[in-house]
């Protein structure tokens, strides 16, 4: 039949390989290249936060997330 679904369940490989040509196309641009730089910055407040949120992962990495999820 010439009306085949375009439906690929949870993904969609056309799409995700459009994108990931976009992507790699950006990162390797100008631009991208200078958003790279800047991505590290962080805003005068956020590094306490990005501090705890850091001490946070490494803490469930170590544990596994059932602990923190009974915590909640």
């Amino acid at each position: 039949m010439g009306n085949e679904s375009s439906n690929h369940g949870e993904g969609n490989p056309e799409a995700a390989d459009r994108f990931n040509k976009a992507e790699r196309e950006f990162v390797s641009s100008s631009r991208g290249k200078e958003k790279i730089k800047e991505g590290p910055r962080v805003q005068p407040g956020e590094e306490a936060s990005l501090a705890q949120a850091e001490e946070l992962g490494r803490e469930r990495a170590k544990d596994g997330d059932s602990k923190h999820a009974r915590e909640r």
